[in-house]
């Protein structure tokens, strides 16, 4: 004989916005500026998601120039496009924000799923998969997203 649980339903808790968001309210915009950032992003990479969050997984948290050195070294094809856009944020965060190259460091790095393409990719035994893409980009909207903040 099994039994169950009776269990009181619980209604689903929305989620929280984030924090910069509520600060935004209440602070004026001139306080705000230790919380600025840079993003980068970057649509349509011919790649699968997850060799690409292989790659992110380790830049997570470092320094720029560690992360520089590091996608240089790896082995992965996901690498340089990653690097390609890590190179772009910085140069966004220098360019538009006066911030030092030796102080950036990444805090978010994301990938998520993109359009498929109607081609598709002949395998073994006559079968055939579908070409996928992958976007780089702020707010993990369906993109891969790096974001740099400086570090003093």
């Amino acid at each position: 004989m099994t039994s169950f649980k009776l269990v009181k339903y619980i209604p689903r808790i929305k989620k929280k916005k984030s924090g910069l968001r509520k600060l935004t309210r209440k602070v004026p915009t001139d306080r705000l500026l230790k919380f600025e950032r840079v993003f980068k992003a970057q649509k349509r990479i011919p790649m699968s998601v997850f060799k690409a969050q292989r790659v992110l997984d380790e830049i997570r948290w470092r320094y720029y120039e560690e992360t520089v050195m590091i996608l240089n070294i790896m082995p992965y094809q996901a690498s340089y496009p990653i690097l390609k856009v890590v190179y772009s944020a910085a140069a966004n965060a220098t360019h538009y924000r006066d911030f030092d190259k030796a102080n950036l460091f990444i805090t978010k790095a994301e990938v998520s799923r993109s359009t498929i393409m109607k081609k598709f990719r002949p395998r073994a035994r006559g079968r055939s998969f579908p070409i996928k893409m992958l976007k780089i980009c702020p707010r993990g909207n369906n993109k891969l997203v790096i974001i740099i903040f400086p570090c003093s």
